[in-house]
């Protein structure tokens, strides 16, 4: 497995990404893409050490450490189900906190 390293201390925390994967993939797919990354997370992460991400520019997947968040922006308990949308050409990000059924 690859590591990529982000300095998030660069990066700036934004609530329109979440909009903005739905402008561009329309609500369905983003809604899917969401979805896969929590499956990701499921079949390939470690809760409280792993996170997904998701490329908003390509819509790419993958797994951070969560660690690399926490010491540059997150102060609050991470949760299950939690997506980071990320992107580079907007040096931004959004966490997503994705809705369950019940």
């Amino acid at each position: 497995m690859k590591s990529i390293q982000f300095e998030f201390s660069k990066y700036k925390s934004v609530n329109s990404l979440w909009s903005e994967l739905i402008e561009h993939y329309g609500f369905e797919r983003a809604q899917k893409i969401v979805s896969q990354a929590i499956d990701l997370q499921k079949m390939n992460g470690n809760k409280n050490v792993t996170i997904p991400i998701i490329f908003s520019g390509t819509g790419g997947l993958a797994l951070i450490p969560i660690q690399s968040l926490k010491e540059e922006t997150l102060k609050s308990n991470t949760k299950d189900n939690q997506v980071l949308i990320f992107n580079l050409k907007k040096k931004s990000f959004q966490i997503l906190n994705e809705a369950k059924n019940t």
